[in-house]
């Protein structure tokens, strides 16, 4: 008998071999027993997480010769044909080469005729989003009213692209992607099955690679095997999938803080000279980017899930970076991440988007440039700035804080945006139980005023009594547009708009 792949090997044939999708399974066995069958099902969610596969089993479910049951047999004639895929009641039709509205027209009569032999004649349409808008609209009266008969399954991963008049007239069911640990316990059981020895750690990297999908998961599986043969280790699958390690990104991205354009074009040649891939490297990038922010972030450390060299690695870079820097970095990167993925020349797409990301430190110099060329105009009171916020447990009340800037530094680590706001203040002071910020007008106290009460929480915290927050503007009438709408010279620059949209620039408050 000839090989066959792992995904196939494997592809659940009852409910109870679904992985992750415990909802659905139990949404559509309850429908079953109780007779409430629905005419036309939707199954939407990413690539590999068994939307076709639950469309199938479903309808061996619904034709089987002992049902409906909730389980099928397996065994019985109709189950088998639905299995190979020869079934002339259960008809599988792939919406990419089936979009024309001549198509559904055929479909259409199709349908007029009673089953050859099952109960149900189904209708499974694959990538449904793919169906031209008059296929969809030749479609459309025979779902909302089909023949008793008939049943229609669509499985798709752009739910978005499916008109809204068919989505009303459907069941719709999302399927999600499968968990880091259920996927990690479906490889290990397959792996019992065909008699591999694989640990923990390699399976958690394909999983890893795999993104919520089986079968892309498997299909990693089935080439690490074919490499390493029955023993499978960390060490080869880092050989196959190229894998790049954390020391790497972490020079990556000190270099993209340092601004050094030329050490970052010397470190991807070195990951060319290794044959890794680009995409691949620019998504793990990404990952480690992540991490680096819930570790400055202040996250549970247990989130990272890496292990505790690495640990060491991601702490040490987040010493040089604080939490705003790395927010603005992963901001630059991300917004390369598609074209990086769709770029012909992805090395080429790779290394703009870094040295694009290591134009930050210049951003930032250009930023203090423009703020000491206001250096005439009035001073204003600004908060405590930290590197990052800390970690949580770190956040005791400080009861015996006694000075104003203790509480700017804790609105600082806490609420970081609204301490960007309080920073616009012309004055604040702390008299006695009273703190007091003074504005130019009403537009820029409004934010403050609107979590006052949560301020005030703040503020118990830090002096360890009830402190009261007065928030004054200085102009009589409040101004009825946010600042953000009203005319900007500035804003409307176009030196500065292409600041924003390839730097990730950010216009704090204007100066005149």
């Amino acid at each position: 008998m000839s090989y066959q792949a792992l995904a196939r090997k494997y592809r659940p044939q009852t409910f109870q071999d679904i992985v992750g999708q415990e909802t659905v399974v139990r949404t559509l066995q309850n429908s079953i027993e109780s007779g409430r069958i629905h005419h036309a099902y939707l199954f939407s969610g990413v690539r590999g997480v068994g939307k076709t596969t639950v469309a199938r089993i479903l309808a061996k479910a619904l034709n089987c010769e002992h049902g409906p049951a909730s389980e099928p047999d397996n065994t019985c004639t109709i189950c088998s044909e639905i299995t190979e895929g020869i079934d002339l009641d259960v008809r599988e039709i792939d919406a990419a080469t089936y979009t024309g509205v001549d198509n559904i027209r055929e479909l259409r009569d199709v349908t007029q005729f009673h089953p050859a032999r099952d109960r149900y004649r189904i209708f499974i349409v694959d990538e449904a989003h793919m169906l031209s808008a008059p296929a969809w609209n030749a479609l459309l009266k025979l779902i909302e009213e089909p023949p008793p008969h008939v049943i229609f399954m669509f499985a798709t991963t752009e739910m978005q692209k499916v008109p809204q008049t068919i989505i009303s007239r459907v069941q719709k069911h999302q399927l999600r992607k499968i968990t880091l640990e259920d996927l990690i316990a479906r490889l290990a059981q397959i792996c019992k099955s065909e008699g591999i020895d694989a640990d923990r750690a390699a399976l958690e990297i394909v999983a890893r690679r795999g993104e919520g999908s089986v079968r892309d998961s498997l299909s990693l599986l089935d080439q690490i095997i074919a490499f390493s043969g029955h023993t499978v280790r960390a060490e080869h699958v880092a050989t196959i999938l190229g894998l790049s390690d954390t020391n790497f990104f972490a020079r990556i991205v000190t270099l993209i803080g340092e601004g050094d354009h030329a050490a970052i074009l010397e470190a991807l040649q070195e990951a060319s000279d290794t044959g890794r891939d680009f995409k691949m490297l620019y998504r793990d990038l990404l990952n480690f980017v992540r991490n680096l922010l819930l570790l400055a972030g202040g996250a549970n450390e247990a989130m990272l899930a890496v292990s505790p060299e690495d640990l060491a690695t991601i702490r040490s870079v987040t010493k040089k970076l604080s939490y705003t820097e790395l927010l603005r970095v992963a901001n630059l990167l991300l917004r390369d991440d598609e074209t990086v993925n769709r770029a012909e020349h992805q090395r080429l797409a790779v290394e703009i988007a870094l040295l694009k990301a290591a134009t930050f430190p210049r951003l930032k110099a250009m930023e203090d440039v423009i703020s000491g060329a206001a250096g005439s105009q009035p001073a204003v009171s600004q908060p405590v700035v930290t590197p990052a916020p800390k970690r949580r447990a770190e956040s005791a009340p400080l009861h015996k804080a006694e000075s104003a800037d203790d509480f700017l530094a804790r609105l600082q680590k806490t609420r970081p945006l609204l301490a960007g706001y309080a920073a616009a203040a012309k004055s604040f002071a702390k008299d006695g139980d009273r703190i007091v910020w003074t504005f130019a007008d009403q537009d820029l106290a409004q934010p403050l005023i609107d979590e006052r009460a949560a301020l005030e929480k703040l503020a118990a915290e830090v002096y360890g009594s009830r402190v009261e927050i007065a928030i004054e503007a200085e102009s009589d009438k409040p101004s009825t547009r946010r600042a953000e709408d009203k005319p900007s010279a500035l804003r409307d620059d176009p030196v500065v708009r292409a600041f924003q949209k390839h730097l990730g620039g950010e216009l704090v408050k204007e100066k005149r």
